[in-house]
């Protein structure tokens, strides 16, 4: 009787579970853990036989009619049946060291929401997944930025993405997330909630801008500065952004207030009396911390000051926003607030464009082309990271290195060295160079992981020689002892850190100093979404060798030195300027 009884309770219960009211948001989310899970995992899927797009596609409407967690795992069922069985030898797991953090299957492990059955099959296709080292949906070649295989499904920019392409857009985000950004367990929000809040909004979206102000949203959530850049690929970021017009001066942003740096516009700047130095805290009403907090919700950036530092360019102009060309500004000065009204320039007043862009011109320098060493006062070598190519452009391929050994030769008699890495490198080469004339063996300065094409969304560590080193250049056995100095701030970014992590491996007595770097180590990868929309993100991970992530966190800094309107206002360089007090005491 008592056996009876409980057999009872276990089917009740079933029913109970079974007979559930399901939102469509969970069985959408749910449906795009399913088909990435098998886009990576399933080898008739990983290897290109099925595309993993036509998959999806022929299966959302139905997915949009569930109402039940029953119909769910039945669609579920139907779905997997329609795939040829896993038949994969089981996957065998290796020795080497990988990066498991944001691998996590719950979402079907876990609750109710899967049946039994559902959850074994799910689970057997793990066990049996694709392992070949050539995955359909993974670029072949671990630094490859452009991941293959994924359509650009063109569509006019005027006409709005059809709904089940954006609901696929959606889940190619999402996919991408789990499976191929190494750093998901970084991220400030939790992307699935933040899918299911965005959901409804992209299924009910009556234009493209709606829908690109949606896409904005989810790739900002990356915190990842790589994926900053995703704004160009938006069509009417004008619209979303509403920045048609552009200031008369030229500013830097704070969590708190708008300092203005320059005067651009005299007669605009006189007539509102607009001066360098003063601070603006709000704009048209808002708060500057509010505009930039309201502004970031758009843009992607791995940290904070990052983010100030982009936002302060003036050609992106991005914190400025209104409908009018009029802005009422809160302008501190000598600590006493007051109103302002400042005209600003609307982009198709071709005369005062003119006028900003002479201004912009003239106060960017030539890019150099000449090849000598720069040698500051008191014997000191400076290096800039983006104007090392001019050493060699002239120069036949077979003399570049030996010209480049003839200049690092002077810049060892000097008694310190600046590197100044506030750029991205204009030549891959030189820092090779520095390690072959000043470096030791084996030089192991990062940790690299990439994809783990046997277990998609884990990352293996490379222990390569020539992941880290160039293969062909070995260190002469010379060494250096005077003072070096690094510099770095958000201009510092993927290429640039990986290179100022090397040269402190170089140079084990250099001093780091500047602001946060952009927080963005490791290749840079590209996932093309429907409607032709680049999304850039980091796709492998890069920590020192102690265990310290490089990603968002930026390069080790040595003396923190962060902008401040004191020193933006009184100096040129305040971080050259220090760099040079650093080796002349």
């Amino acid at each position: 009787m008592k056996k009876l009884t409980a057999l009872l309770i276990v089917i009740s219960i079933t029913s109970l579970v079974n007979a559930q009211n399901i939102k469509q948001t969970e069985s959408q989310v749910h449906f795009f853990k399913v088909w990435n899970y098998v886009k990576y995992y399933h080898p008739a899927v990983a290897g290109g036989r099925i595309n993993a797009d036509t998959l999806f596609l022929q299966n959302i409407s139905a997915v949009d009619q569930i109402k039940t967690t029953a119909e769910f795992n039945a669609f579920v069922t139907s779905f997997l049946d329609k795939l040829p069985k896993a038949e994969n030898k089981k996957a065998q797991q290796g020795k080497a060291k990988l990066l498991t953090k944001n691998l996590d299957n719950k979402w079907f492990t876990s609750g109710r929401l899967f049946n039994r059955h559902n959850k074994n099959r799910l689970t057997t296709i793990f066990e049996h997944r694709y392992t070949d080292s050539t995955h359909h949906y993974i670029p072949d070649i671990r630094y490859s930025a452009e991941i293959p295989n994924e359509p650009e499904y063109p569509f006019a920019i005027k006409e709005n993405i059809p709904y089940k392409f954006r609901m696929l857009t959606l889940a190619k985000i999402q996919g991408a997330v789990d499976y191929l950004f190494p750093h998901k367990y970084l991220m400030d929000k939790n992307f699935d909630s933040l899918l299911r809040e965005k959901l409804p909004l992209a299924a009910a979206c009556k234009t493209r801008q709606e829908h690109e102000a949606i896409l904005l949203e989810l790739v900002a959530a990356f915190d990842d500065t790589h994926a900053f850049k995703f704004i160009k690929q938006v069509k009417y970021r004008e619209k979303i952004f509403r920045n048609s017009f552009f200031p008369p001066f030229k500013y830097a942003v704070f969590d708190d207030r708008i300092i203005i740096t320059e005067i651009i516009l005299p007669d605009y700047c006189a007539k509102a009396d607009i001066k360098v130095g003063d601070a603006i805290v709000k704009v048209n009403g808002e708060p500057v911390t509010g505009l930039v907090n309201r502004t970031a919700k758009w843009l992607s950036a791995s940290n904070r000051p990052t983010l100030r530092y982009y936002i302060s360019d003036y050609i992106r102009n991005l914190v400025w926003q209104s409908d009018t060309k009029d802005f009422r500004l809160t302008v501190m000065r000598s600590g006493i607030e007051s109103p302002k009204v400042v005209e600003f320039v609307y982009n198709l007043d071709t005369a005062n464009v003119k006028r900003i862009t002479d201004y912009i011109n003239n106060t960017v320098k030539d890019k150099r082309t000449d090849r000598n060493l720069d040698i500051l006062p008191g014997d000191i070598a400076y290096f800039k990271i983006g104007e090392t190519f001019r050493f060699i452009e002239t120069v036949p391929d077979d003399k570049a290195y030996s010209t480049v050994d003839s200049l690092l030769n002077i810049a060892a008699r000097q008694k310190g060295i600046i590197l100044d890495m506030r750029d991205y490198p204009d030549w891959g080469g030189f820092v090779f160079t520095l390690f072959k004339s000043f470096g030791r063996y084996p030089n192991r300065f990062a940790d690299y992981f990439e994809i783990n094409k046997k277990e998609i969304g884990t990352f293996i560590l490379n222990n390569k020689y020539e992941t880290y080193n160039h293969p062909d250049i070995k260190p002469d056995g010379g060494s250096y002892t005077g003072k070096v100095v690094i510099i770095v701030n958000p201009e510092t970014l993927s290429m640039s850190e990986w290179n100022v992590m090397n040269l402190q491996c170089i140079f084990p007595q250099s001093i780091t100093i500047g602001e946060q770097s952009a927080g963005a180590d490791g290749d840079e990868k590209m996932l093309m979404l429907p409607g032709g929309y680049k999304m850039n993100f980091t796709g492998n991970a890069i920590f020192y060798t102690n265990g310290t992530t490089a990603q968002r966190k930026g390069v080790r800094i040595d003396k923190y030195m962060p902008s401040t309107p004191e020193n933006l206002l009184n100096t040129t360089d305040y971080l050259l300027d220090e760099a040079i007090r650093l080796i002349k005491d």
